[in-house]
């Protein structure tokens, strides 16, 4: 028998089949599905998605999973019996329901085998890959896993062990080269102490309600200091720093008389940038921001940004600083489907995104008519070609292949050359590795107009712990820079530190390099020695370059870098050979501002012999939405989601007004008063401190007024004002008066990792195209100089003024392929380098400098490695196959909230979706931790306690292994996580609630949860990860019933909760 449910949300449907006892067997939904063909107009048909269907064998075990179909709109409550023509996804299972092989339509096929270790009586399962490849995790009973072995790496297998107390929590990591990490745990359960090889030890202490009261890294250690936290009650109110008390943090909230709906929430917080004030909708959703920003020695700027959403919360409208509204629309499914602008005139910036049954991208159109297309492998949904059409021409046509495993193989543009005197042009990449998946070689081919030709070749060698210990780069040019050949290429060695402590850090770099326009020979060679220096911390502060001479003696401090970093282990200022640039950060860690300074300074033998120092050079980061630099020119991005695709360039005249004039964030706010002009002051003297640290002379003009000041406005004899000036002359060729900037639009086209490939104008020419070798390193680039973006490889900012790429949370050096800091979430990649980028930058990418993250959607499920929440607005790109999306989530703005990304769980958007949630707390007498929508946290049962930082299986614990551990008392058997699924109102817990508790039943991959919460959301949430039934059962000595859910393998979601507050 089978029972339809429909349900109708915002104007789109959702209709379900259920078979008894309680077994979804089908979901459709509205969707629109975009036919789109290069050279061919999209067309949109307005369907019913079908999910696909299930095979099941005699055991009620899924055996066949086939991808969804579509119907049309008029069949929503008749059962759909159609099958996908692609093959299904089949698994295997031995008698206690494990999967031993799934085999995707391609026949690639993954085989786990399920053993026990004769010594140490561990489970042991042997997973071997579509490529051979093995590797085997040991586990004690109760789940914990206490050896992870890779068994196909070249130099041997590579082994991690873990330990734990009596109570199971990780005490002690062995990586396979015996660097150990430790923890240590007070009495009520919390970490006070982490000792790991690379940053050293960290300790915190603790108030009795459990509240971080401090915190000492080792850099602090040294001299007894400490970061300090301030509360009311468990709401944080404060952050104190030893060194940088300029930077300290202070947290305001609205009290019961509040307006803007911010009674109980965060109404302003200030810090050494300045201060943001925020304002609220009815669903505690921010509407507004007023963000006043120190720019040193510049001006005291302020910027109000705006936003609307719909009841899905959806955003439907944003209103820029400069007062120019973007509206969002979606299609019958939901989906994003246009987005316009306007403020002088009006432009659709996409005026088309189209989607398969699949919702994944399938076509762009831009508002200068470029077009994009999507095309995706049948069998394994990946991105199989890329096609851009622009200006009357194809400039991008990627076609990509793959190995068995998803490694990218080849990515080749096949558009033709471009015409004399345009940019582009054909590229062709291959890529090799190893059995351990690292990228091992790569070869380049480039054709352009005008008898461009270029090509490069990579090799990496790396070690056990996936440290890098060569790379070498070879590069040709034909008439690309110049006419003529040019050859380059280095060759670099690795050494890192023998002690303890500093295994994971560079000690030298063997550079071996030339550049050339002759065949290249060993009398060409440049030898350079990069010796390298980190803080207690682990984040580098010096690198000495000396160069060996054609006498065979070195010539030390050929080149200096020196590096000065914060408490948090944030960089302040870089000093390269005497150019000094300066960086801010906000509370959040995102940085602000930068300054430098257009120096003339003469150095003799590293010691400063004059010259002039100045900072009038910055960049103000007042959101990702707009950053402003002197000479009065700013910049807006527009997004779709968190991919940026036009920047719109402006002047001081064509903002509309002057940000320093704008009224200051909680001027107006009773009982507040933030001493702008004391900030002001103190970042001056920040710049100053940082000069002496280096022991540069700062010469620079001290500029004490902060509201007429001339650097910030455009009337000023700065180089990059005259720069502004030029470009709105050059416009102005073109262009009518008065809205010269209203076109100077900038349309970005990414490659298949959102770098950016080439850049259109409102006409649809090219005005820059960039290629890249695999770390990031740009190997071609043309560019037409009226404006180039700075956000290249990962769609992140280069800072030219180091040669390095800011991600965030760290920066990253692309020729030596590192970070310069350490991993903050550097214990949850244990057995790998804390300072590696990535091993293999053409499949994975890190996106905020934190961690490797790879998410896709894989045999219908959504498949993620490592999920992490971290400090700051993070941004992690998301794979439906191979449509990328990227998703931003960060620490909310009420007491301990902390949002959760948007992140769709299930074969449809609907199924289930993680999104905007705040974290709150549970009394000591409640039933668990609350996970909920936005907005304040409920106050049921005397909410208030943070849930403990720590990572937390979403399904399938193992029994009584009580895995949640919330260390606050009470009892632990009915404590768990409880997720809000349903209903908008944060407080409506019983509308699609349930809590995942240590008080599972388990029998194999079965999973039994408490009974008086909703079975209605439980049974959705778990059909969403892939149930394939579900049944009623009574516990011993209870008079109730309980509900299961069966899976068809184990499914391994985890959430991993990190909260800003250290």
């Amino acid at each position: 028998m089978r029972k339809f449910t429909s349900l109708l949300l915002l104007g789109f449907a959702i209709g379900s089949f259920a078979q008894t006892p309680g077994r979804a067997v089908q979901v459709k939904k509205d969707g629109v599905v975009t036919s789109a063909a290069k050279g061919n107009s999209a067309k949109d048909e307005n369907v019913m998605i079908v999910s696909g269907r299930n095979m099941y064998d005699a055991f009620g075990r899924v055996a066949k999973a086939f991808y969804p179909t579509t119907e049309g709109t008029g069949s929503k409550s008749t059962f759909n019996k159609s099958f996908d023509n692609v093959s299904p996804t089949v698994t295997v299972y031995d008698v206690l329901d494990r999967a031993t092989s799934v085999t995707l339509p391609d026949n690639s096929t993954t085989t786990t085998a399920y053993t026990v270790d004769n010594g140490s009586h561990a489970l042991v399962t042997t997973v071997t890959d579509a490529l051979h490849n093995v590797q085997a995790t040991h586990t004690n009973g109760s789940g914990k896993t206490l050896k992870s072995i890779q068994k196909s790496g070249p130099d041997g297998e590579i082994t991690t062990s873990f330990e734990y107390d009596g109570i199971q929590r990780l005490v002690r990591v062995t990586d396979t080269e015996g660097n150990v990490t430790t923890s240590t745990y007070d009495m009520g359960d919390r970490r006070t102490e982490v000792n790991h090889p690379a940053s050293g030890i960290t300790s915190f202490t603790y108030d009795a309600l459990g509240n971080v009261q401090t915190k000492q890294t080792a850099n602090l250690a040294k001299e007894g200091k400490f970061i300090t936290y301030d509360y009311d009650y468990q709401r944080l109110t404060g952050i104190n720093y030893p060194d940088h008390p300029e930077n300290n943090v202070k947290y305001y909230y609205g009290g019961r008389n509040a307006s803007q709906n911010r009674i109980g929430r965060l109404m302003l917080r200030e810090d050494g940038t300045g201060a943001i004030e925020y304002f609220y909708g009815k669903m505690g959703e921010v509407t507004k921001t007023r963000r006043t920003m120190i720019v040193p020695n510049q001006a005291i700027a302020t910027y109000v940004t705006q936003w609307t959403y719909d009841s899905h919360n959806r955003l439907l409208e944003m209103i820029y600083p400069d007062e120019e509204k973007i509206t969002y629309s979606y299609n019958l499914g939901g989906q994003l489907e246009k987005v316009h602008g306007y403020k002088s005139y009006g432009y659709d910036y996409v005026s088309k995104i189209g989607y398969d049954k699949f919702e994944q991208r399938t076509y762009l159109k831009y508002c200068n008519g470029a077009e994009t297309f999507y095309t995706y492998d049948p069998q394994r949904r990946r991105l199989q070609n890329l096609t851009v059409n622009s200006g009357g021409n194809t400039i991008m046509d990627n076609a990509y292949t793959y190995d068995a495993v998803s490694n990218v193989l080849s990515v080749v543009n096949g558009a033709s050359v471009p015409q004399s005197g345009k940019a582009g042009g054909q590229m062709a990449h291959a890529y090799t590795y190893d059995a351990l998946y690292r990228l091992v070689s790569a070869t380049g081919t480039y054709t352009g107009a005008d008898n461009k030709t270029a090509s490069y070749t990579l090799a990496m060698g790396y070690d056990n712990m996936h440290r890098i210990t060569s790379k070498r780069q070879i590069l040709t040019q034909n008439n690309v820079q110049f006419n003529g050949t040019l050859n380059a290429g280095y060759d670099l060695s690795y050494t890192y530190g023998t002690d303890t402590g500093k295994k994971f850090q560079l000690a030298n770099v063997k550079d071996v390099n030339y550049r050339t326009e002759e065949t290249p020979s060993e009398s060409e060679n440049v030898n350079n020695n990069h010796a390298y220096e980190y803080d207690a911390n682990g984040n580098l502060v010096y690198v000495n370059t000396s160069r060996t001479k054609k006498d065979g003696i070195a010539d030390e401090k050929t080149a200096e870098r020196k590096l000065k970093w914060d408490e948090e282990n944030r960089l302040l200022s870089s000093d390269d050979n005497g150019f000094v640039t300066n960086y801010w950060y906000d509370a959040d860690g995102e940085r602000t501002v930068k300054t430098s300074g257009e120096s003339d300074q003469v150095y003799v033998n590293s010691e400063f012999a004059g010259g002039r120092t100045n900072t009038a050079k910055f960049s103000l980061y007042v959101s990702p939405y707009l950053v402003a630099n002197q000479g009065g020119r700013y910049t807006k991005h527009i997004y779709i989601g968190s991919q940026r695709v036009v920047s719109k360039i402006g002047d001081f005249d064509s903002y509309g007004s002057d940000p320093r004039r704008i009224q200051y964030a909680g001027s107006e706010t009773d009982g507040l008063s933030v001493d702008y002009k004391g900030k002001y002051t103190q970042q001056l003297q920040v710049i100053k401190d940082n000069y002496a640290t280096f022991a540069v002379p700062y010469n620079g003009e001290d500029n004490n007024d902060y509201v007429d000041g001339k650097g910030f406005c455009c009337n000023d004899g700065s180089l990059e004002a005259a720069q502004a000036r030029a470009m709105a002359r050059a416009a102005k060729n073109n262009f009518q008066e008065g809205d010269t900037y209203e076109k100077m639009q900038f349309y970005y086209h990414p490659d298949h990792f959102g770098s950016s490939s080439y850049i259109t104008n409102l006409d649809g020419e090219v005005v820059q195209h960039i290629e890249y070798v695999p770390f990031g390193e740009v190997f071609i680039e043309e560019r037409n100089n009226i404006w180039n973006t700075p956000y290249l490889f990962n769609a992140k900012e280069f800072d030219e003024e180091t040669g390095l790429y800011y991600y965030g949370a760290r920066y990253y050096d692309p020729r030596v392929s590192l970070w310069i800091s350490t991993d903050i979430l550097e214990e949850k990649n244990y057995g790998n380098s804390s300072y590696a980028y990535t091993y293999n930058p053409i499949t994975f990418i890190d996106p905020i400098g934190t961690d490797t993250i790879n998410i896709s959607y894989v045999n219908k499920k959504w498949k993620i490695d490592a999920p992490i929440i971290a400090d700051g607005n993070d941004v992690f790109n998301v794979a439906n196959g191979d449509k990328k999306e990227t998703y931003e989530f960060s620490q909310g703005e009420h007491g301990k909230r902390v949002n959760l990304l948007n992140l769709e769980i299930g074969e449809t958007k609907d199924s289930y979706t993680l999104g905007v949630y705040h974290i709150s707390g549970e009394a000591d007498n409640g039933t668990g931790f609350y996970v909920a929508p936005g907005g304040e946290p409920s106050t049921k049962n005397g909410s208030g306690r943070r849930i403990p930082d720590g990572t937390y299986p979403i399904i399938n614990p193992t029994a009584g292994s009580q895995w949640i551990k919330p260390g606050v008392g009470g009892n632990v058997s009915k404590r768990g996580i409880r997720f809000h699924y349903g209903g908008t109102n944060p407080r409506s817990w019983t509308e699609g609630c349930f809590v995942l508790s240590s008080g599972y039943s388990v029998n194999g991959n079965t999973i039994h949860y408490n009974a008086d919460e909703s079975k209605t959301a439980s049974r959705n949430f778990d059909n969403a990860l892939g149930a394939i039934g579900h049944f009623s059962y009574r516990p011993k000595s209870r008079t109730y019933n309980r509900e299961g859910a069966t899976f068809n393998a184990p499914i391994k979601h985890t959430l991993i909760l990190k909260s800003r507050k250290k």
